[in-house]
């Protein structure tokens, strides 16, 4: 009998310890190499040759926070933690500004909250972001979750938006799944005016699809007239601790997260040339949208600046 009992339990163990490698480290790893993936000069040649053409600054709201553990992450990332952050780009030239993502609503943010002891939404900042979108010349996305997408899906002004919103087609495809109710036709009836290729969209910023995350997922690239060069990654990685150590996050994330699931092959693919590619340009700043500890240190830094700039 108990010899019964101890197969049993190493069964049951052995069960156990394959589940837990699988949902939490398996099939994290990025491949040895991915040539070809992204072409760092071939942005830079899209570029105007008048650098006074090119933005001055780069800004950041943070519309949320919250802290979750560094394993939903990063696979094998335990015993650290996530800082999270919910925020708007802002691009700014003397004579206009150019938004990148729609963050989270106030409903979107209680929903997924993590930590009663970190977790936050600022109202101002949201009706700050919403306002700020009216007067921007295009507003961008990174890629169609809920937590990019809201302002957008949401905007209290649709019809002034619109002519506003530079998107891909995954991307309008995306916006009824987030509307309350049914979406407004501005926002229902837009025509893609991104064809899915490396384009620039205003002086000094080039988008750069790279499905996988989502089918509308993409980079977008900024140089600045100081020579200052960012790379806005959105949720390709949530932290920059994932591109540095060459792994995505854990198949379980993945399972409770994600509806439809990420195209994992091509995430980690991309983790790869982002890393060669930082590591042969190492003072690009590639920026996950998520990683509230990065954006801070980069805010110290001066590289960025906190808080939107009004209108021109």
């Amino acid at each position: 009998m108990l010899r019964t009992i101890l197969i049993v339990a190493a069964v049951l163990a052995a069960v156990l310890a394959g589940a837990f490698w699988w949902l939490m480290l398996a099939d994290s790893k990025a491949p040895a190499e991915a040539p070809g993936l992204l072409s760092f000069e071939d942005w830079r040649a899209q570029l105007p040759s008048d650098t006074s053409q090119l933005p001055t600054e780069i800004r950041v709201l943070e519309i949320g926070r919250d802290k979750a553990p560094g394993f939903a992450a990063r696979a094998g990332g335990f015993g650290t933690d996530w800082n999270t952050t919910y925020n708007s780009v802002q691009i700014v030239w003397p004579d206009k500004t150019l938004i990148i993502d729609g963050a989270i609503d106030a409903e979107t943010a209680a929903g997924m909250k993590q930590s009663e002891t970190d977790w936050a939404f600022d109202p101002a900042a949201y009706d700050t972001l919403t306002a700020a979108m009216l007067a921007a010349d295009q507003v961008l996305l990174t890629h169609e979750h809920l937590d990019h997408v809201m302002a957008v899906a949401r905007h209290p002004d649709p019809e002034a938006l619109a002519p506003r919103l530079v998107l891909n087609a995954p991307q309008i495809a995306a916006m009824p799944i987030f509307a309350r109710g049914t979406l407004d036709p501005a926002i229902a009836d837009l025509v893609p005016r991104l064809d899915g290729s490396v384009q620039q969209v205003a002086p000094g910023v080039i988008v750069i699809p790279v499905p996988g995350h989502t089918p509308g997922s993409q980079l977008v690239y900024i140089r600045l007239q100081d020579g200052g060069e960012f790379l806005l990654i959105g949720d390709v990685a949530w932290s920059l601790g994932a591109v540095e150590t060459l792994t995505t996050r854990p198949v379980l994330t993945q399972y409770i997260v994600f509806d439809p699931n990420e195209d994992r092959s091509a995430v980690k693919a991309q983790l790869r040339a982002l890393y060669d590619l930082m590591a042969a340009n190492p003072d690009l700043a590639v920026i996950p949208a998520h990683d509230g500890d990065h954006i801070k240190a980069l805010i110290a830094e001066g590289r960025l600046t906190k808080g939107f700039t009004p209108a021109p």
